[in-house]
This record gives structure tokens, sequence and C-alpha cells, in this order.
């Protein structure tokens, strides 16, 4: 009986593993997930803010609203200069390198009065080709402003700090993010508005590290002078993940402010 019982063992062991040497044979491998990127084509903010971004070739051509420029201008396939259909007497020159990273971007023209201006904002990357540092030039600015990025492990900015009056501060923490995919995650164009992102910072407290951040930022705090602006944000998404609305709230002094951001974008299918 014993010697029957043996027989049955070592015949179900060889139908496994005929089973299993079939399964490989026919090529039955798990399949791979495709990364799928978003192309964002605009977002409209409840404060009124409205951009479209145009593009042609894979190459942005505009950025319709916005007021600092409107218009890009390519020489030899890079991008070079940028212009406002509006406003003939100033312009936006870049500084790209060979690996496509903006170095400086340069705003110059003349004022009302026909004086001649120049302000430089230069950047620098670290070993992950993100923005490490940018030092910021700016108009409204009696001196340019120093600042330096801090990412976490996936490559979102945790901490943002400033050279403000003779010592370094931060001025803001990130302090939470989704697992979900940026709205401008892998392109140029948040680089490009990296300087709006940390002039809109200094000037009025303002969060927009979603231009260079990998994730979505769920909370964060901002530190505008003595005093502290709480984020709270909620998402909703589309079938890859990317955000198509947030609703957030912007509480100073203990007073909420709801507020919401809309974007669309081209998917890839």
């Amino acid at each position: 009986m014993l010697k029957k019982y043996f027989h049955l063992t070592i015949l179900l062991f060889s139908l496994m593993g005929c089973e299993k040497d079939a399964t490989k044979n026919l090529g039955i491998e798990k399949p791979i997930e495709v990364n799928k990127n978003c192309k964002i084509l605009s977002n409209y903010r409840s404060d009124g803010q409205q951009y479209q971004y145009i593009f042609k070739d894979e190459k942005l051509q505009n950025i319709l609203g916005f007021n600092d420029f409107d218009t890009f201008i390519y020489t030899a396939g890079k991008l070079s200069k940028a212009v406002h259909s509006k406003n003939k007497g100033a312009y936006a020159l870049f500084d790209i390198d060979d690996k496509g990273l903006l170095n400086k971007i340069t705003f110059e023209g003349t004022d009302s009065q026909g004086k001649v201006f120049s302000f430089p904002t230069t950047i620098k990357y670290n070993n992950i080709g993100k923005i490490d540092q940018l030092v910021l030039n700016w108009p409204t600015f009696p001196d340019k402003v120093d600042t330096r990025f801090t990412y976490d492990a996936n490559g979102n900015v945790k901490y943002i700090s400033a050279f403000l009056d003779g010592e370094w501060m931060t001025i803001l923490e990130n302090t939470e993010f989704d697992d979900k995919p940026s709205p401008y995650k892998n392109q140029q164009l948040g680089n490009l508005l990296s300087y709006y992102m940390v002039y809109s910072l200094l000037s009025g407290g303002l969060n927009f590290t979603h231009y260079i951040n990998t994730n979505n930022v769920k909370s964060s705090v901002v530190t505008k002078g003595f005093e502290k602006i709480n984020y709270s944000y909620e998402y909703q998404y589309n079938n890859l993940g990317f955000p198509t609305k947030v609703d957030y709230t912007r509480t100073i002094n203990n007073r909420p402010m709801p507020q919401s951001e809309n974007f669309s974008y081209d998917c890839e299918l």
C-alpha cells in the first residue's frame, strides 16, 4: 500500500512539473506595465488666472494668459527667447545647456522712461537634475535673493530656504505628498517657470512647487515674514493618475480661504 502511494506522489509531481514547463514554453509572462505620460494643456485657477500651453512638434510655442511672456522663439532647434505679444519693449533670454537644463533666464528691455534694463536669474542643479539653487533677480526686489532647495527621496521639493535679512530661513516646507504624478512631471515647462515659482513664494506666499515636483503636495507650510500660511490639498485624478482638479485651503491666522485649480492634458493612449 505504501508503495502505491509513493508512485502516486511521483506521478503528481511529474504532472506539476510538466504543467510548469508547458506554461513556460507557451511564453506566458507577467505583463510589463508601461508608464504613460500626460502633457499639460491648460490650468484654470479660482483666483482668475488661466493659462493655455500650445505645443507644435513637441516644442512649446505659447503660454496664453501669462503676463511675463506668451510666445517662444527657437534657434537651431533650441529655445532661446520669449516675448510678449502685447509688450514689444521687453523679452526673456534663455541659456539652456546640452542636457536641456535652463541655467539662466534674463529679462531685458526698455522701461517707460527709455532706460535699458537687464535682470538675470541663475539656476544650478543637483546630481539628479533637480534645481539646487536659484538666485532670483527681479525689478520689484531691492537685491538678488539666493534660494536653495531640498528634496525627498522621490524628487519632491521638501524645503525651500532663502537668504533674507542676512540669514538663511526656511520659507516653504512641503509636509506630505500623494503617490501620483504632478501636472508638470518630466516637462521642461516646469523649469522655465521656476523663477515665477520662487517670485510667487517670496512676494505672495504662494506654493507653486508642482512645477518641479514628482508628486502632488497634500499639505505645506509657507513662512512669509512673521506670517505662517498653511495649505491642505484634495485631488481628483484621470485614469493615468494625473490630477484634473485640486481643491485646496489656504489658512492664515486661523482664517481658511478655499480655492481650486483645474488641469487639462494631452495624454498618451
